[in-house]
């Protein structure tokens, strides 16, 4: 019987970790692994330069039993042996080229959001899915956020009448596009992590939007003075839906990569929301939990990817929404739950973001014009 594997693909901040914390893609994989001992892993690397640090790492985190394949061979790695699923960590510029690799090949593939930031290689994409009848999982794992899903409760129900205002701030330590990344010239900080908010309109409206239209600004900080482009120390947007009963929404961010080095959390994001007849304000930073050393107090959010005892087990484990996206992917593929759900963050329900994100860069180099977008034709006007 031929041994199942489970394919990484790359090797950064989102697989191991960053100066920030522990990577979800790895450690995830892994614990599934332990857990469930059905698949040997594989992790693809790049820089054949970089094969030893990969190794040192892993000796680090007590790994031992992974195969590391260099990208060159994984094409006929991929022909030659059973690959039960893909997960893929890389630059938005390399999204396409290695989800159509596995897609074309009919191999499960979890993807690292954005789909590409580029619309017509997502399209070509979902296209690929569709035909090859192969699931593509794009990692929105806020749509496993406990506070996220209250909220959509409460529009489904319209506890406090229709939303009117969604309003977000989300930023982020200026180190990350200038000492962590290698490849921020190639994105904006509105695709890295705005996106996630904008996938989360399509999560709670799902089909329902008919419409939008878009003004997207950027400041001019140091971080553009460095890397020019779209490369915006903040992108200021306001991005107006109209759903198909013909009302109206209107969402704001304020999307930046503009924290100072002291700041107590990687991310601070607050999200505002007004109804008809009430309102809801979700910090998902500021969730009731401080630590204290000698340098500063640290923020932190132990519901996203967290380290913590584990009472059924007697023992650490990881847990929060970022593993959720992983674990529901692999129990899905190993057909331990069926896939169903219309809310699932697959290609086939989050192009949404894939649209806006196209049309927010159409009006930062328009200087803010307001770009209208039917999604009847999903064309940026």
């Amino acid at each position: 019987m031929k041994k199942d594997y489970i394919v990484i693909v790359g090797t950064g901040s989102f697989v191991f970790e960053d100066s920030f914390g522990d990577g979800v893609v790895l450690r995830s994989t892994q614990q599934y692994k332990e857990q469930h001992k059905e698949f040997s892993i594989v992790l693809c690397y790049h820089s054949k330069e970089k094969k030893k640090l990969i190794e040192n790492k892993l000796d680090k985190l007590n790994i031992k039993d992974i195969k590391l394949l260099h990208t060159e061979e994984l094409e006929h790695f991929i022909t030659t042996h059973n690959i039960k699923a893909a997960l893929i960590s890389v630059p938005d510029t390399k999204h396409f080229f290695y989800a159509k690799l596995f897609v074309k090949h009919k191999i499960a593939t979890w993807l690292v959001k954005p789909i590409c930031d580029n619309l017509k290689e997502a399209k070509k994409l979902l296209h690929l899915s569709n035909k090859h009848k192969t699931l593509l999982w794009i990692d929105y794992h806020k749509r496993f956020d406990t506070s996220n899903l209250l909220l959509k409760s409460h529009i489904e129900k319209q506890t406090y009448g229709k939303m009117l205002h969604y309003s977000v701030q989300y930023t982020q330590p200026l180190s990350l596009p200038l000492e962590t990344f290698s490849w921020t010239q190639d994105t904006n900080v509105l695709s890295y992590i705005g996106c996630h908010y904008i996938d989360q309109l399509e999560f709670l409206y799902k089909k329902h939007i008919k419409s939008f239209k878009i003004s997207s600004l950027g400041t001019q900080g140091i971080v553009y003075k460095k890397l020019g482009g779209l490369c915006y120390d903040t992108i200021l947007t306001t991005l107006q839906l109209i759903l198909k009963d013909n009302s109206k929404v209107t969402a704001t961010f304020q999307v930046g990569w503009n924290d100072p080095s002291a700041t107590p959390s990687k991310s601070h994001q607050r999200v505002e929301v007004t109804f008809e007849e009430g309102r809801l304000i979700m910090d998902q930073k500021e969730r009731g939990m401080e630590l204290w050393d000698n340098n500063k107090f640290h923020h932190i959010n132990p519901y996203f990817f967290t380290k913590s005892f584990n009472v059924v087990l007697d023992k650490e484990s990881y847990s929060g929404y970022g593993y959720e996206s992983v674990k529901n992917f692999f129990d899905i593929v190993f057909n331990k739950t069926p896939l169903k759900s219309s809310s699932l963050p697959l290609i086939q329900n989050t192009l949404f973001s894939e649209i806006v994100l196209d049309a927010a860069k159409k009006s930062l180099k328009k200087d803010g014009k307001w770009i209208e977008v039917n999604l009847g034709n999903k064309d940026a006007k």
